[in-house]
Formats: C-alpha cells, structure tokens, sequence
C-alpha cells in the first residue's frame, strides 16, 4: 500500500527553490519549485544577489554576526534610497544617532612609556550602533579613520585614537629586598614607582594613568601598597580592567607637568620565598 506522497530531496532544498512568477503556467504560477532551466534568468538574478556576499568588506567593517553575535536590531531607513546595482560597497546614510562623546588620554608606563588618546563614546539612545568604520575629526579637520565596535543601547566603548605626541611620560621603579621580623623571618620587597608627566599641548588635558600591583591568594603573602592611586570601580566605565589595577588622574594644564610617587611592599614569610627570584620590576 503506497503511503503519502514524499518530497523530494531537491524540494527540500529550501535555498534552491524558486518562486514561479505570474507568467509561469497555470500549475505552476504562485509555486515553489526546484531550479530547471526555465528558470535560467531568475537563477542568474539570485546569482548576482548573493555574489555580493563574497565581496571583500570595506575598511574596518565586520559583519554583524561576527561583532555582534546574537544582536537583535531593526533600523528604519529615514528615506528611500537607490542603489547602484555594479557590484561595489555603496554608503547610504539609514539615520542618525547622536552619541556621547570625550576625549581621555590614557598611560600605561609599565608597560609602554607612550600617551594614548581615545574617546569615549557613550549610547544613551534606544538605537544601536554595529561596528565599522568611524572617521574621527578634530577641529573641522579629519584626523584618522578608526574601527568602531558595537555599541548597544546604553553601551559605554573607547575608541584608539593613536599616540599623543604632545604629552610626555616617563616612568622609573626601584626594588630594595630586606628581611625583618623575629629572626629575619619575613622577605620584604619595597618596590618604588616614580613616573613624570609632561603636557606640551596648548590646552589643559587629564592623563589616566595605570599601574598594577601583584595579587595574592596566600594569606601567608602580604600586599602593603603605598600611594594615593585607586582601584577602578568595578564594571564601571568603558572596559573591564585586569586585577590589580591601579589607576591615577592628573588634570595637567598647558605646557603643565606632574611628577606621581607610589608603591608596595611584599612581605613573603622565608619557608615561602624564591631563591634569587623575589625581585620583581
């Protein structure tokens, strides 16, 4: 006994399906079918469609399941706009969000003795931003193209703007390894940091500088740190930061410098210290 009709693997083919059109005949018209070669001109129109998948992206674009994953959006186009169809990238203007935007000038003298600016730019809107190009203007004047990331509704991301050669850092440290306690039971490293800045920029900036100090799990290992930095205010701001981060703002004016001192000491019982290997810079 025959059972009921069965698709065939062709017709199951979803993606190589074509909708027949009002001149096809009559069992066919408003139907799905698989490609045949009457349907040779819709087949190449949706060859030439999905060509444009394969067309290497613009500078700084990402497409948005790779930026964004999951990310759910719908974007309303303010006006209809026509397209040129030469297979090339074509920018058309969808809308305009307007978005929160400062300039922060951030140090990381441990590792790089370079000032970098960035900006900070912030989403207090209901519309998202994918990530792309961005062109970055300074003073009506174009300064450089970056690569934006994606920016949520209510979303916080900083943006490398490059060195500012206009502000100077420089950084020294110095360790001195002593032992104290009942019988010099305890290894002390007194680490010393000393860093100086320089603003050459003929207007007052705010210079975040960073440091870090070592994290313990030891109850045994002591931390004493020594200066008047902070810890970053955790999930707060633009990024998330490694333990152990410290971090200094100095407001500098034109032509201003500033000189930071700060430290820590480790304090390391002797059953735990490391022959020839306490030193840390």
């Amino acid at each position: 006994m025959a059972g009921p009709p069965q698709p065939s693997g062709a017709e199951l083919d979803y993606a190589a399906l074509v909708l027949c059109g009002p001149d096809e005949r009559g069992d066919r018209r408003g139907r799905l079918f698989p490609d045949s070669p009457f349907d040779a001109v819709a087949a190449e129109y949706r060859r030439r469609a999905e060509a444009v998948a394969a067309l290497p992206l613009p500078g700084h674009a990402v497409r948005p399941r790779e930026s964004a994953g999951s990310f759910d959006h719908r974007f309303d186009a303010t006006a209809r706009a026509d397209i040129p169809s030469d297979g090339t990238w074509h920018t058309v203007t969808v809308g305009e969000i307007p978005v929160g935007l400062r300039t922060e000038y951030v140090c990381v003298p441990s590792v790089e003795q370079t000032v970098y600016a960035t900006s900070v730019l912030s989403n207090a809107t209901g519309q998202a931003l994918l990530a792309g190009p961005v062109e970055v203007t300074v003073d009506d004047e174009f300064l450089l193209t970056a690569a934006l990331p994606t920016l949520a509704p209510g979303g916080v991301r900083r943006v490398g703007l490059g060195p500012a050669e206009g502000i100077r850092v420089t950084r020294r440290t110095n360790v001195h390894e002593s032992a104290s306690g009942l019988r010099n039971h305890t290894t002390v490293l007194d680490h010393r940091v000393h860093v100086e800045l320089a603003n050459r920029l003929a207007r007052p900036v705010t210079v975040e500088v960073r440091e870090r100090v070592p994290v313990t799990s030891d109850p045994d290992v002591r931390i004493e740190e020594r200066a008047d930095w902070t810890a970053p205010e955790t999930g707060a701001g633009p990024e998330q930061h490694a333990p152990g981060t410290r971090v200094w703002r100095v407001d500098l004016p034109a032509g201003g410098t500033a000189a930071l001192d700060g430290g820590y000491e480790i304090r390391i019982p002797a059953g735990k210290a490391l022959v020839g290997g306490n030193r840390r810079s």
